[in-house]
């Protein structure tokens, strides 16, 4: 969720006094604050956020007494302090800071350290279990000082620096950066007339983010500009003195999509569905594992209901991999492999289905590997799964085995829906349970999935938060035999389900995938048999691939077109619509792949996103 913030810099002390009491008044909290002082004038900065949160207590610009007082009274009230800094001026040292009324471990908070006292703390709190959660440097009377507050926590590593020009604070930031950590606080201080910086890191949680500093205040506004332009939000700000004027360091974090993101989405998608005459598209993905989006637009049915992420869409052929998977599954618990053959004598099948003696012999030579890679010898004009409405699965497999191969088993790739129709009754074979059934507790349960489900033929039979689809062309989509396709193109589902099962059989390391990586591997690699009209065929198991490591499916038959894919450098995403156009049908397979690839190139300011 999108939490609204403000975020103000270089005001008087009756400005900032201004703003804290109109912001409060809009029902916005302080997060940080911070004074500084250039050549006497003193300035400040804060940043709000509009949320919920427990009862806070701020001052700005106090004496050290005042300063040193609320450490009597504001704990005794149950308050602690969150955020300190120091500034000084003509008339002595002053002080900034917020408190808020939480449970919290101990917490010690220090301030007038000098470097010496400061590093003593770097070098025995963390013995007690304490880590810096804030630290400012300033000047008082030209000497160094540091405030700092520490609290009793277990967290990921941290690291705390002070003392550092600027070339060197530039190197331990780009060396932290590297190594996973993120930047909590810096600040900036004079030593002597010369900028020295202090700063704090720590290890994770995974987030992106900003950092900028040594930049003075028309400077720190045109990058607040920019930032905020890109879906940045300012979370901590400091300002210290440098040449005569107050300048600023800060740190921005991306938490969600900027308005510019969303534009690249919407219209992406808007454009997509312009051009095919589609009612609904609703399109999720994820980056390294995190949902980075989960839209949905236009219409789900003809009353003109909203397509939510949540709804169903038939997803056609998209359900191969979802099969793939199962087989991957049903082949780890050692129910199969992929080198069993599948009919007579022998095979998982045997001799149930067709009459004795075959036609052709070669049948019996066909295998769960040729099956999933759609070399099984049978061709693509033969494949009956959208003829015979009220055929079985027995009297389709029959019919097929009755038939002359049009190839050896093995030799040539022609796509064929047929093949992980058969699959399907294998998993049942080994299983002993219904295909849908394997799958809900093979792949679907364990990734959290519970909503998908093999669809209905008929409108009577559709999901009470199914779309609709809508007829571009001369088939109905509601006379077709769309449960009789479950194992090569029956379920219904939404995107970012997809997404979820995907996840636990990408290869990559940000969720534990259900199975062993050699076997993904296996999955993901390409047939060796060429194309039936010549060249290579990029067709794994259940996945079509190529040299760049990027795996996808398409499906669609009339009224739905779907498509998921999984992208070398991390990326997943799913795509489902509630039409299909027909007349410009290679049009728009082309144009739903690019509609993702448009969205994942258009966007370069990626948000650390949410678990899925």
């Amino acid at each position: 969720m999108v939490t609204a913030w403000q975020a103000r810099h270089n005001l008087s002390g009756a400005d900032y006094q201004g703003a804290f009491d109109l912001l409060k008044n809009q029902g916005f909290r302080p997060i940080d604050v911070n004074g500084g002082s250039a050549n006497g004038v003193e300035r400040f900065s804060g940043v709000w956020e509009q949320s919920p949160g427990p009862a806070t207590q701020v001052r700005h610009g106090i004496n050290a007494a005042a300063h040193q007082q609320l450490f009597t009274t504001l704990p005794a009230q149950g308050f602690r302090p969150i955020a300190v800094s120091g500034h000084d001026t003509a008339g002595g040292i002053r002080f900034s800071s917020i408190w808020q009324a939480i449970p919290s471990p101990e917490v010690r908070a220090r301030h007038g350290l000098t470097s010496a006292q400061w590093q003593n703390q770097v070098d025995t709190l963390p013995n007690e279990g304490f880590r810096p959660v804030d630290l400012c440097g300033y000047t008082e009377a030209g000497q160094v000082r540091f405030a700092s507050i520490w609290e009793r926590t277990t967290t990921p590593e941290w690291v705390a620096r002070h003392g550092m020009t600027a070339g060197e604070y530039q190197q331990q930031f780009n060396h932290w950066a590297t190594h996973g950590f993120i930047l909590h606080r810096v600040s900036g201080y004079l030593d002597g007339g010369q900028t020295r910086y202090a700063a704090l890191w720590s290890r994770g949680p995974d987030l992106t983010w900003q950092a900028r500093h040594g930049i003075d205040a028309a400077q720190h506004q045109t990058e607040f500009n920019a930032l905020v332009n890109r879906g940045y939000r300012l979370v901590k700000v400091n300002g210290y003195p440098e040449g005569g004027t107050v300048h600023y360091a800060s740190i921005w974090h991306k938490p969600f999509l900027s308005d510019r993101d969303e534009t690249t989405i919407r219209q992406a998608v808007q454009n997509f569905m312009t051009a095919h005459n589609v009612p609904g598209v609703s399109i999720a993905m994820t980056r390294n594992g995190a949902l980075m989006f989960a839209r949905a637009f236009g219409n789900a049915d003809s009353a003109g209901t909203p397509v939510l992420p949540s709804h169903l869409f038939r997803i056609a052929s998209v359900s191969k991999p979802i099969t793939s998977m199962a087989v991957f599954r049903a082949i780890e618990a050692g129910l199969l492999a992929l080198t069993d053959r599948v009919f007579g004598q022998g095979g998982i099948l045997g001799t149930q289905f067709g009459t004795l003696p075959y036609p052709d012999q070669r049948v019996t030579q066909i295998t769960v590997q040729h099956l999933l890679e759609h070399t099984s010898g049978w061709s693509g004009a033969q494949d009956p799964m959208f003829g015979q409405p009220s055929a079985t699965h027995a009297d389709l497999i029959g019919q097929m085995l009755g038939l002359t191969l049009a190839n050896n088993p093995g030799a040539i790739f022609d796509y064929l829906n047929f093949g992980y129709c058969v699959l399907g009754r294998v998993l049942e074979q080994v299983s002993g349970l219904s295909y849908a059934d394997f799958v809900r507790q093979r792949v679907l349960a364990p990734c959290g999935v519970t909503d998908m489900h093999i669809a209905g033929d008929t409108l009577a039979q559709r999901r009470s938060n199914e779309v609709t689809y809508t007829q571009q062309g001369t088939f109905n989509p509601y006379a077709l035999p769309v449960a009789r396709m479950d194992a090569h193109g029956g379920w219904i589902a939404n995107p970012t389900d997809l997404l979820r099962i995907a996840l636990r059989f990408d290869g990559f390391p940000s969720r534990p995938d259900l199975l062993q990586s050699t076997t993904v591997v296996t999955m993901a690699t390409a047939t060796t048999a060429p194309a039936a009209g010549g060249g290579a065929a990029n067709y794994a198991k259940g996945w079509a691939v190529n040299s760049a490591g990027n795996w996808w499916h398409l499906g669609d038959f009339a009224g739905t077109i779907s498509e998921l894919v999984r992208t070398s450098d991390g990326f997943c995403w799913a795509i489902l619509a509630n039409t299909r156009n027909d007349a410009q049908l290679n049009a728009m397979r082309t144009a739903i792949d690019n509609l993702g690839w448009t969205i994942k190139n258009g966007i370069t300011d990626w948000p650390a996103g949410d678990a899925i």
